[in-house]
């Protein structure tokens, strides 16, 4: 039985590629039990490279697979232009990978990224990354039992073989924390707080929505400056940036997005969270925008019980003096006032030692695992 692999070229076919995943979930009671489809609107953006602002730097290839007229997979190749002029190598991307357990049509699917990507003179291809390291990336590899938070990818188990079993080795470890606020030693936080804050001059405060464009400039700025030197980070543009602050604004609680300041006012510091609203659109199939999608949408919303805390940097400057301190409290103290008593700080490379001992320190545990996988081409 021959495998066809299609170029999707059309506004249609990128809706079947996207909803190509309710085939490979739907079908598996455990699976379905823990997947939350993704928003079909926001993924149909994301990869219109006439829209989303990652494509003024970047090309992407959009490929299904085929089996007697049935669609069994897809994958998406990346050349990320920004990326091998940073990092000055050749490395292709590959994401949005979805597939049957099926190793031959894993095989063509790789096969067909990797042939795109030779193309642009790429000499290696690295993935899960959909679209970018800005974005979502990581193969889930433990911690199956439960759902991802926001803007977090769930996949089977058998992904990871179809991946090794091509002959891919993992290039970079990704953590997701578990922080159960309730069990947190939140005095002794807030006296670390209050020792750090004090000894170097500090305040915080929390995100102005009336000066959201300022802010966001403050954020970029901290943001880039932040993980510069992180493996594979890929700094945001402008347009970039704006972008996700704009998509992000309607769900953003200001009291979960905190900025620390030095004597002089500067941000020297800040952490972003966002409720996981995924407890909410794990409910509406992907379609949050219908009529009864948006009621059953915002019933569940309302009892929202854990947020992600997706960004917290510090100017390199002002590292290891104990400031994401500051903002860890400011998390736990709101969240408790408001029935929120868990958390996940996600991701943090598995190599980034300093982070993983914070999460430790307040008392996180390392309850999911991602892989990113890379081979040559």
């Amino acid at each position: 039985m021959s495998i066809e692999i299609r170029r999707v070229n059309t506004r249609h076919e990128r809706k079947q590629f996207i909803k190509f995943a309710w085939k490979v979930y739907r079908n598996d009671p455990e699976l379905n039990r823990h997947w939350v489809p993704p928003v079909i609107s926001d993924y149909m953006k994301t990869l219109d490279t006439e829209y989303y602002p990652l494509y003024d730097h970047a090309d992407l290839a959009m490929f299904t697979a085929w089996k007697d007229g049935v669609m069994v997979g897809t994958i998406a190749a990346i050349q990320n232009r920004r990326h091998n002029q940073i990092h000055q190598d050749k490395v292709g991307f590959w994401g949005f990978f979805e597939c049957l357990n099926d190793q031959k049509v894993a095989d063509a699917l790789f096969e067909a990224a990797a042939m795109w990507l030779r193309s642009k003179g790429l000499d290696a291809m690295r993935g899960p990354i959909s679209p970018s390291m800005n974005d979502q990336c990581g193969m889930l590899t433990r911690g199956y039992d439960s759902s991802p938070v926001f803007l977090m990818l769930y996949n089977p188990p058998y992904y990871n073989d179809l991946c090794l079993n091509n002959g891919q080795k993992v290039a970079q470890e990704l953590l997701a924390w578990y922080i159960d606020q309730k069990i947190i030693d939140i005095e002794r936080l807030r006296r670390i707080a209050q020792h750090v804050m004090k000894r170097e001059g500090l305040s915080v405060r929390i995100l102005d929505m009336k000066n959201f464009d300022s802010e966001v400039r403050k954020m970029r700025e901290i943001y880039n400056g932040a993980w510069e030197k992180n493996w594979g980070f890929v700094p945001m543009t402008d347009k970039e940036f704006d972008f996700l602050a704009t998509s992000l604004k309607s769900i953003a609680n200001p009291h979960y997005v905190y900025f620390v300041e030095n004597r002089e006012g500067k941000t020297i510091g800040f952490s972003l969270s966002l409720p996981d609203i995924n407890q909410a659109l794990k409910h509406v199939n992907g379609n949050p925008f219908t009529p009864w999608g948006l009621v059953k949408y915002l019933w569940y919303k309302r009892n929202i019980t854990m947020v992600r805390t997706i960004v917290m940097g510090v100017l390199p400057e002002y590292r290891n003096k104990g400031i994401d301190s500051i903002m860890n409290v400011q998390i736990a103290d709101y969240g408790g006032k408001h029935g929120v008593f868990a958390s996940e700080m996600s991701w943090i490379l598995k190599s980034n030692e300093a982070m993983s001992k914070l999460a430790l320190v307040i008392g996180g545990k390392p309850y999911k695992e991602y892989a990113i996988y890379e081979k040559a081409i």
